[in-house]
């Protein structure tokens, strides 16, 4: 596999389980009608959701640098 494709799974899977992290915080709040989410704009769940990420880090269960999670928790709370 090369390195290209090893960087963009290890990216997809900080999103999915940052994002697993932000529904569980209620970051966001899930539209199942319409298939969508939408953030809740609590600085409470996405404090959450940023310690939440970091502690997965710091346990081994996310791939990264602390940049990376940083950033991934940015992206996945701006969408």
């Amino acid at each position: 596999m090369s390195a290209a494709k090893n960087v963009l799974d290890e990216h997809e899977n900080r999103v999915a389980a940052i994002t697993a992290m932000a529904v569980e915080a209620k970051a966001f709040a899930l539209d199942e009608s319409a298939d969508e989410s939408n953030l809740t704009d609590d600085p409470n769940a996405e404090k959450v959701v940023y310690a939440k990420a970091f502690q997965a880090w710091a346990d081994g269960r996310i791939e990264g640098t602390a940049e990376d999670i940083f950033e991934t928790v940015q992206e996945v709370l701006e969408t």
